[in-house]
């Protein structure tokens, strides 16, 4: 499994962050590898389900998910499956800090074949690395707009 945690501070407050963030139509506004999203539009609580077309680490790709945890606020967590036998797990956790959220991305993936793990190794972890970090700054930029 690879796994990759990002933080970034955000002039809001967690309950409104953490919405924001897990409104899962909106990640194409904020997150670099988000191309679209077919779900439900607001917060995600658990047992929903939805669909992403992403372009991550130089590779297009389908990601079928289910929200498994979303308490307001504090945490929310979404499992998916993807072509290539790509699993991940995306992780929110937001706490309040100076008037405003610390936000944390917690991203865990891998592959079930050895032909995309090795490849993962070489070349698209370093490429998801920096798409996970920028994702968290137009995180901040979108969220710091969006909320009123």
């Amino acid at each position: 499994m690879t796994i990759m945690r990002h933080e970034i501070g955000i002039r809001h407050n967690p309950i409104d962050v953490l919405a924001y963030a897990c409104s899962a139509t909106r990640w194409p506004e904020w997150h670099p590898s988000s191309l679209r999203v077919d779900g439900p539009a607001g917060p995600l609580s658990a047992g929903s389900h939805f669909e992403e077309d992403i372009y991550a680490g130089g590779r297009a790709g389908h990601l079928s998910w289910d929200v498994v945890e979303y308490c307001p606020g504090a945490r929310w967590q979404a499992r998916a499956t993807g072509s290539q036998g790509l699993h991940l797990a995306v992780t929110y956790e937001c706490q309040g800090a100076n008037g405003g959220t610390q936000f944390v991305r917690t991203l865990e993936y891998g592959f079930s074949g050895l032909h995309m793990r090795v490849i993962n190794g070489l070349v698209l972890r370093r490429r998801v690395e920096r798409e996970s970090a920028e994702s968290l700054r137009r995180l901040r930029e979108m969220a710091e707009r969006a909320i009123a």
